[in-house]
């Protein structure tokens, strides 16, 4: 008798178990990396020199798209498109802001558009964001009014890895309150993730983990350089401690999952936000061409990976474009969450896609607005206008259309070497009426790299309600020339000339250029130096002595031969060798700062720490 209670006991209840498992809805987690290339990942198959196992493991638990797109070239668009589902030129957020604590401008994610963290929040779900924001300063924008329970990271965008007060306008923070102490920031951003997965293994939940790695500046304890010794390049050195640091930390949070029964219920994106700034840290972007910034392949393809043991595919790679803003909506329809009738989302649900109900490509076309550099990709072909092809980098404003523009066939041709405009008019001429019609639905840019702060953007003209500097010195700090304003320096010789005033001087003094072909005096740990940029690469001749606090007459000179004189109130402090700026730099001039792509291996602006005066740059 107690045998047959037991029977029909279990055939009641063990059906609503199992009923109420399948009813959960699934966890979601996203991971962003900075500044991480295409290349990058050792599953992508075009590196091996930094390995990636835990990332990788994503890619061999589910789907690798090889097409994979963010609709930015670099972190505040992307990050604003990715947590609405939208374009985000149809809000105007098309650009990086000036830097913490407050722009001049309004900056911040659109009040009006509801995010990821709305949509899942509003039907039960837990939701964290960790890390970096970059998605506005004041307080009505911070992670916690956007739809998050938890917030632990920091606001703008970018972060020492190692030292709090080095950004102490912008401190990392717990839900608002200032953390007092840090430990390598990439651990501690894994940690807090697998915190609240842990916390919140009953419920389902939403983890944002947008790391900061591997971003710029390249900082990476010993702990991840000794990984490598036999790589003797210092700052391709740090930037593998920076890349293998992250993929622990990423490892620490798939750990969590296996260890809390979760996995299977977690569907993962992993994406980066942008191509990588080769220049700058050495993340390569394979064999594509440009980098961070830009609308080449190079700026806007990234590694893009998706994950869902038993219901997406594993270890399988997909060639069709997709793009950071169907995470969205394959992230709604899998939480059975049908988005409201007045959501206008431009991204698509990939769950079909990925299920291989629907074998077509997600979009008929994937477009991109960035300043004046614009592209559309429509099948195998990619109409794009990208920066050093008669444009600036594209972080400024301008008209964008499609005059001029180039046409590649990606699928013959990856690296976009092959022009195709003028023997292709009718594809050319489809592809440009396609973005014409994209581009009805978007709105000017709300603010210009330059409007928020002291940092300087690389623009043609000086940002709305900016003063542009006098083409001819003397400048002082703050002032800015746009490219074709600037001194004439392709292969010439220069002296540089600047009263500088500091109680502890660091920093840039003046810049002209970036990470390609330019020139900087900057001081850098006391001393007084003198970068040089020459078709990417990089020589620095520093002073012998430290730089006293004080006022000072400083002064470096080049000459047509290469030699490099460094000099403090007349008296000589340093020498050495530097070849000449061999092509004219396709960014402008800043006094007292960098811009956002600097010259030397600091993080731009890299803002001097005192006053700079009656600047100048004369051309031998």
């Amino acid at each position: 008798m107690k045998t047959t209670i037991l029977h029909l006991l279990a055939a009641i209840l063990l059906p609503a178990a199992l009923h109420a498992a399948e009813a959960r809805k699934p966890n979601i987690l996203i991971i962003v990396a900075d500044d991480l290339g295409y290349g990058e990942l050792t599953v992508q198959g075009f590196t091996k020199d930094i390995p990636t196992p835990q990332i990788d493991s994503i890619a061999q638990n589910g789907t690798r798209f090889t097409s994979g797109y963010v609709s930015g070239p670099y972190c505040s668009p992307t990050r604003a498109a990715l947590l609405t589902g939208r374009y985000q030129q149809r809000f105007g957020h098309e650009f990086n802001p000036g830097p913490a604590p407050k722009p001049e401008v309004k900056f911040g994610l659109d009040l009006t558009q509801k995010t990821l963290g709305d949509r899942l929040k509003s039907v039960g779900y837990a939701t964290a964001w960790i890390g970096k924001s970059h998605l506005g300063y004041d307080p009505e924008f911070h992670p916690l009014k956007r739809g998050f329970d938890y917030y632990f990271g920091f606001l703008g965008g970018a972060h020492s890895y190692l030292d709090l007060d080095r950004d102490g306008r912008d401190p990392i923070q717990r839900n608002g309150k200032p953390v007092e102490q840090l430990d390598y920031l990439t651990e501690e951003l894994g940690r807090e993730a697998s915190g609240f997965i842990e916390k919140n293994k009953d419920r389902p939940w939403l983890t944002y983990l947008a790391f900061n790695a591997v971003h710029a500046p390249l900082q990476a304890t010993e702990k991840y350089l000794s990984r490598f010794p036999n790589i003797t390049d210092p700052k391709r050195k740090s930037f593998a401690g920076l890349l293998s640091g992250l993929d622990d930390a990423v490892g620490v949070v798939l750990a969590k999952l296996r260890e809390t029964g979760q996995e299977e219920n977690t569907l993962i994106f992993f994406i980066s936000d942008n191509g990588g700034p080769t220049p700058s840290t050495t993340s390569g972007n394979g064999p594509l061409r440009g980098f961070k910034a830009q609308t080449w392949e190079g700026g806007v393809r990234v590694p893009w990976i998706v994950q869902w043991k038993g219901k997406v595919p594993a270890g399988k790679v997909d060639d069709r474009p997709v793009i950071q803003i169907d995470i969205l909506p394959t992230a709604l329809a899998a939480a059975g969450i049908e988005p409201d009738a007045g959501a206008k989302l431009d991204g698509v649900n990939l769950l079909p896609y990925l299920k291989g109900e629907k074998t077509e490509p997600p979009h008929d076309a994937i477009c991109w607005r960035f300043g004046q550099q614009i592209a559309i990709r429509k099948g195998d072909w990619k109409l794009v206008k990208g920066a050093g092809e008669g444009l600036p980098r594209g972080n400024s404003g301008g008209v964008a259309n499609t005059e001029g523009a180039h046409l590649y066939n990606l699928a013959k041709d990856i690296g976009e070497k092959e022009n195709l405009a003028e023997k292709e008019p009718a594809k050319f001429k489809e592809l440009a009426a396609a973005w014409d019609e994209w581009n009805k639905g978007n709105i000017p840019p709300k603010w210009l790299p330059g409007d928020g702060g002291p940092r300087r953007g690389n623009q043609v003209a000086a940002a709305p309600g900016a003063k542009a500097a006098a083409a001819k010195g003397p400048w002082k700090s703050g002032d800015t020339l746009g490219r074709d304003e600037s001194p004439k320096v392709a292969s010439h010789g220069l002296a540089i000339t600047a009263q500088i005033e500091s109680a502890s001087p660091k920093g840039v003094i003046l810049a002209q250029g970036g990470g390609a072909n330019g020139y900087a005096l900057f001081v850098h740990d006391g001393k007084l130096a003198f970068a040089v940029r020459a078709k990417r690469e990089l020589t620095v001749v520093t002073a012998s002595s430290a730089l006293e606090a004080g006022s000072h007459k400083v002064s470096a000179e080049l000459t047509p031969e290469g030699k490099v004189t460094l000099s403090v109130d007349g008296h000589v402090v340093g020498e050495g060798k530097a070849g000449t700026v061999p092509v004219q730099p396709g960014e402008g001039l800043t006094v007292g700062g960098d811009g956002n792509n600097s010259v030397g291996e600091y993080e731009a602006p890299n803002d001097f720490s005192g006053k700079v005066t009656n600047a100048n740059v004369i051309i031998r």
